[in-house]
């Protein structure tokens, strides 16, 4: 769908109010609208995108000429912030304090806004930040759960009651690459009018939510649901994930992948299982089955092209894993 510029649409208040703190040029492609930067503030998007009622997500993806203070209970006020840096870092502080808090790469926070309580994240110039903010508003969705009597509903009642009372309306948590491997399916995406696509797009967001609510709640007990690696260790295993990514055609081995990462087997292993409920090779053989599917749906490849695409010998052998994860053979998906 071709994009709509801003003054032929109605476009959401935050992202007006948003717009104060970041001037630039807002469009709508069906029912996601993006912030562009002009070019004296710097370069790069917001998007932001309306789930429902009392629940709304921002994606930042910017560099900034100069240092940024945005006042986020302005643009959603009596609500509830969850906030994952995917890259570089920011700040947050609220006005009445001092401290000021620094969110880093991979890492999660909850901030709880309260009338009259002002609260900032503060972004650093000359850096690519990545962040995405999940907001929900307390009065319209929390109210909607009080009365049912489901897991769910209690979990964000007990959220709502602990982040008041153990965090003193802020908590910082610890790194999650859980998050980061959904986020990086939505940065950059190009949204579709697709209905289908549109919705599995927004299913990502409540998948995000219930890692971040789920987090906290194990930080709050004090039983982290944690792999007990380090930032540098989980960046390298995120590196390390998308390098397969981009290359399923090489003929990755533990070793090889060890060098790439500077991990050692023990710990590839253990962040991959963490990370991906998969062993490396599972995610390997993974990988190159997606590509494959994809390099099918898009491509006038013929089967065995495609098998040596992506890094196999056998097509006996692909035919038998792409069956199995696809529930058809390569040649009937390819009619398909």
């Amino acid at each position: 769908m071709e994009k709509i510029e801003n003054d032929l649409v109605s476009v959401p208040s935050e992202l007006n109010i948003l717009k104060e703190h970041l001037q630039g040029n807002i469009t709508v492609d069906y029912d996601i609208h993006t912030l562009t930067l002009d070019s004296e503030v710097g370069k790069g998007q917001v998007r932001y995108t309306n789930l429902q009622n009392g629940l709304q997500t921002f994606d930042f993806n910017l560099k900034l000429h100069k240092n940024v203070a945005i006042p986020i209970d302005s643009i959603t006020s009596e609500s509830l912030q969850f906030l994952y840096c995917l890259e570089g870092h920011l700040y947050h502080q609220f006005e009445v304090f001092e401290e000021i808090t620094k969110i880093e790469q991979f890492q999660t926070a909850v901030v709880h806004s309260d009338q009259g309580l002002s609260s900032s994240i503060l972004i650093p110039k000359d850096q690519h930040l990545m962040l995405n903010i999940i907001c929900i508003n307390k009065k319209e969705y929390f109210d909607k759960f009080s009365i049912q009597n489901n897991q769910f509903g209690k979990k964000l009642q007990s959220l709502l009651f602990n982040i008041k009372t153990k965090s003193k309306h802020f908590h910082i948590g610890g790194y999650n690459l859980k998050v980061a491997e959904q986020l990086k399916l939505l940065f950059g995406v190009e949204h579709s009018n697709e209905v289908s696509e549109l919705l599995s797009q927004k299913g990502r967001y409540y998948l995000i939510l219930a890692k971040h609510i789920e987090q906290f709640h194990a930080e709050i007990e004090n039983n982290s649901n944690t792999s007990g690696l380090l930032k540098n260790e989980l960046k390298a295993i995120s590196q390390v994930s998308d390098y397969i990514k981009q290359h399923p055609e090489i003929q990755h081995s533990i070793k090889s992948l060890c060098l790439e990462s500077g991990l050692s087997p023990a710990k590839l292993q253990e962040g991959f299982k963490f990370i991906f409920q998969r062993t490396v090779s599972d995610f390997v053989r993974n990988v190159r089955l997606e590509k494959a599917e994809k390099l099918i749906k898009t491509t006038e490849l013929t089967i065995s092209e495609v098998v040596y695409s992506v890094g196999l010998t056998s097509r006996s052998y692909f035919c038998k894993i792409f069956k199995k994860k696809y529930s058809c053979s390569p040649k009937e998906y390819k009619s398909r």
